[in-house]
């Protein structure tokens, strides 16, 4: 028993011994602790590769040598296999990363997915040493900014089955040959997105090789049109088939598509120029179930063959079809989504048109101002939508009752409908899931019930351009956009001041009858950006909002300055103050707190003191506009720093689209006398106005910098000095009003160059000399130069000094509005007239008479008459080209 007892402690020892050196062992070898699966090897592979990249945001935070940080296969992008304990992936997409893709990377011999998209490699090449990781299945580049030629040598990566690369954005890769493609015989899935292929002519043949391919997508490539080879090896596994913006025509690309396979499930031909009618071959796609051919010139009716029965997504919006499409849809039982939005259909939708189709969700036929409906009261439909639209058909005159039987639906837009009449009470009752709704352009009216009880979340309200009235409705507590502008609302707007309404975004009230001064609330918006209160009768002193991007505030009755509170509004990009009566200095912190800005009008204030030279840090500026107030002294000189007047595309644009409104920024300016309003297109104006003001001074030399100025009115100041001499460089110019100041001297030359100018006024000033000569400058009437008493040259009737122009005799009228007796000839009575007349008669018959029955004389009167009339022309070109010579002479001496 003793012995047996030994014995086991011996080997119980003995296994301890054996495990603890097998354990040493490992760990020598392999580098790996128990209980971390990393290898020793790989972890360091990985922190070099980590040393050459640009983590800014320190993503890759968890990679490090730290005692906790020892096992990679728990870093974040990182996975480890099973049983080998070898990095097998590395999925970093969208990290922001950039630097360099380290040469290391290749010790990780046993990598199968690599995804690097949607980082920032800053247009570098991509490494040829990606297509020596042999072992890669899934390589994903896309959206990380690598540029140039895509390099060949990723056609050695034999086992890839994933492969996607490009951009969303812009052509930064380019390749004239993609005969490296043709290598990757196990490829699959295939995207090239926004890679100049335009060179690529074998791209077709190349592609037809991938005989294992199920999805493909060539996006926005600029492919060209090429011979198809003569006979296609791509196999029927091919379900998924995006050639999307690459301008193929119909009568190429449907045969194509046709021969490339019969089994396509998916295909996307949007953005290309298919014209004429859907060839009814599609038809024949028994295994076609979305369709998308939208953005492209098709037209006629809906050939009912060419939809396969089985689709259940129709994309044929942005197109030119002017006939009639009921027929056809009514047989698509299966369609789930049906999209035909912007077109020219011409039908009378019933209730017998979606009869078979119980499965539809999705309904857009919005922007089709020729389809009407027509279903009965009781209608109950088939379906049950979550998004339907239906702007700019006709929908009214009564609000769609058939609505209320579609509990589900989320999105609504009715707008422009030719609906009339109250809203009914029980829709707001009958769409518990709606969170997006859009009624604008209407004629409805009646006062809104309290919306904080009908929904608890709204991401847009769209009631704008209709007859809603009495107080503001109280809002949904959890909010996005809310658009109320064009009504009948009157009364404060204290009902906007919830506590619990604190996520909303963008909130427009304009063109209503609001008024009272503005509480103190909008700082329980946090996440406002977008705000318009303009063209009410709100009073009292400017309040200041929390964060705003864009501040409509103009045609109202606020009073005070400009509160120093608004400096906490640094993300401004648009204010408009205009039409109000705010006086006091323009603060000079504007320009240092408000450098976003694009747009600044505090036009027609009371507003006094000079321009603060700080003005001139508003380098995005494309709209300036302090006219009609009392500002004083000169023009700065710094004006020149605005590079959004200076950009041919200024990459400030993108400040007037209104990301959390859905729309862009609109303001009424002032543009050639006139107050115009801007809706879609305000980024295009690039404006200075400055008039109405009390300006002294010279036009500074630097404004002539601003190359891309298209207005720019000084008007109505006291302004002197000489014009511009280099005003030709402002080429853009379609405005440009200096009338009504003391400038003095001549026109400069420049003007005449000024070939886009609409209106030029220089008018009421001291300006002298002759007018440019230009055939364009010439266009413009006489009151543009007039109240210039020096000003001499056409288009004004005052001849210069040594101009042979003919002269319109002045005449003095008497009271009677006759002439004065001592201005006519008294030679001239009416017996001159009567003898004048028959003399001519007697006269012209003499001679016309005898040549008309007279042959022989006629003949040779005509050859007298032609030999007469040549000597006459030799003799006035002589006489031309001695006054000519004599004028010369005349210079010179």
């Amino acid at each position: 028993m003793i012995v047996c007892q030994k014995f086991l402690q011996h080997l119980q020892l003995l296994v301890t011994v054996l495990l603890l050196s097998w354990r040493a062992t490992f760990e020598h070898s392999t580098g790996t602790k128990v209980g971390i699966k990393c290898l020793e090897k790989e972890r360091e592979t990985l922190l070099k590769f980590k040393g050459e990249l640009i983590d800014e945001s320190g993503q890759l935070s968890s990679w490090g040598n730290e005692e906790y940080k020892k096992d990679c296969c728990k870093w974040r992008g990182v996975s480890c296999d099973n049983q080998t304990n070898h990095i097998v992936e590395l999925d970093l997409s969208g990290l922001l990363l950039g630097g360099n893709i380290s040469v290391s990377l290749l010790e990780i011999r046993h990598l199968k997915y690599l995804d690097l998209s949607v980082n920032d490699f800053n247009n570098s090449i991509i490494p040829q040493l990606i297509g020596s990781l042999g072992r890669l299945q899934h390589l994903d580049l896309y959206d990380s900014n690598f540029g140039g030629e895509i390099p060949h040598h990723l056609g050695n990566l034999s086992e890839l089955n994933f492969l996607r690369l490009g951009s969303y954005h812009e052509n930064l890769l380019t390749s004239t040959n993609l005969d490296w493609l043709s290598r990757l015989h196990s490829l699959s899935y295939l995207a090239i997105i926004s890679v100049n292929l335009t060179m690529a002519t074998n791209w077709l043949q190349t592609i037809t090789k991938l005989t294992q391919l199920i999805s493909l997508s060539l996006y926005s490539c600029d492919l060209p049109m090429v011979l198809p080879p003569s006979s296609f090896n791509v196999s029927n596994s091919l379900f998924d088939l995006t050639l999307t913006g690459n301008e193929f025509s119909s009568s190429w690309i449907f045969p194509l598509v046709f021969n490339l396979s019969s089994n396509l499930s998916f295909l996307d031909l949007t953005f290309n120029k298919l014209q004429g009618e859907i060839p009814i071959s599609l038809g024949n796609m028994s295994s076609l179930t979305l369709l998308y051919l939208s953005d492209n010139q098709l037209t006629g009716d809906l050939p009912c063959s060419a939809l396969s029965s089985s689709l259940t997504t129709l994309d044929l919006s942005h197109n030119m079809f002017n006939g009639t499409m009921t027929q056809c849809i009514r047989n698509l039982s299966k369609l789930e989504s049906l999209f035909l939005f912007s077109n020219n259909f011409e039908d009378i939708i019933t209730e017998s048109h979606f009869f078979h189709l119980s499965q539809l969700q999705w309904l857009d036929l919005s922007s089709n101002p020729g389809i009407s409906f027509n279903f009965s009261l009781g209608w109950n439909p088939p379906f049950q939508l979550t998004r339907v639209s239906l702007a700019d058909c006709k929908v009214g005159p009564h609000f769609p009752t058939w609505l209320r039987t579609q509990t589900r639906l989320e999105y609504l837009d009715i707008s422009n409908a030719e609906i009339s009449g109250t809203f009914p009470d029980w829709f707001w009752e009958s769409s518990p899931k709606l969170s997006s709704l859009n009624v604008s352009h209407n004629n409805f009216c009646g006062v809104l019930p309290n919306l904080s009880l009908k929904f608890s979340t709204f991401d847009s309200i769209d009631l704008s351009f209709n007859h809603f009235n009495g107080s503001l409705p109280i809002l949904p507590h959890n909010g996005s956009v809310l658009d109320l502008s064009s009504n009948e609302f009157f009364g404060s707007i204290t009902n906007l001041c919830n506590e619990t309404s604190c996520y909303w975004y963008s909130l427009d009230l304009s063109n209503n009858l609001l008024f009272g001064q503005l509480p103190n609330c909008f700082a329980n918006l946090p996440n406002l950006k977008y705000l318009n209160l303009a063209h009410n009768n709100f009073s009292g002193k400017i309040f200041s909002p929390n964060i705003c991007s864009s501040l409509h505030l103009q045609n109202n009755s606020f009073t005070g300055e400009i509160p120093t509170s608004l400096r906490n509004c640094t993300s401004l990009t648009f204010i408009d103050l205009s039409q109000n009566k705010l006086t006091g200095k323009i603060p000079i912190w504007v320009g240092d707190t408000w450098t976003k800005l694009v747009f600044l009008s505090l036009r027609s204030n009371e507003f006094f003191g000079s321009i603060p030279s700080n003005l001139c840090h508003l380098a995005h500026l494309q709209v300036l506009d302090f006219s009609l107030n009392k500002i004083s002294g000169g023009i700065p000189k710094c004006l020149n720093n605005f590079t959004g007047m200076i950009q041919v595309d200024s990459e400030f644009d993108v400040s007037f689209n209104l990301q959390y409104y859905g729309g862009f920024e609109s303001a009424f300016v002032t543009w050639k006398g006139k107050d115009a309003e801007y809706i879609n297109t305000l980024k295009l104006v690039k404006l200075i106005d400055l008039s109405s003001n009390n300006l002294v001074g010279d036009v500074p030399v630097e404004i002539t910098s601003l190359v891309m100025l298209v207005g720019l009115n000084l008007s109505r100041n006291n302004l002197s000095g000489f014009l511009p001499p280099n005003i030709e460089q402002l080429r853009s110019l379609d405005f440009l009003d200096f009338s009504r100041n003391h400038f003095s001297g001549g026109i400069p030359d420049g003007f005449s160059q000024l070939d886009q100018l609409g209106v030029l006024d220089l008018s009421y000033n001291n300006l002298s000399g002759k007018i440019p000569k230009s055939i364009h400058l010439q266009t413009f009437n006489a009151s543009a130069f007039e109240g210039n008493l020096g000003l001499c040259g056409p288009p004004l009737a005052k001849a210069c000094p040594g101009d042979d122009i003919a002269q319109v005799p002045e005449t003095s009228d008497n009271v009677d509005g006759m002439k004065n007796p001592e201005d006519e000839d008294k030679l001239i009575n009416d017996g001159f007239y009567i003898s004048m007349a028959v003399g001519f008669i007697f006269g012209f018959w003499g001679v016309c008479g005898t040549l008309v029955f007279n042959n022989s004389w006629r003949i040779a009167f005509f050859k007298l008459w032609n030999s007469v009339m040549d000597w006459l022309y030799v003799k006035m070109a002589i006489s031309k080209i001695r006054l000519r010579e004599a004028y010369h002479k005349f210079v010179k001496f």
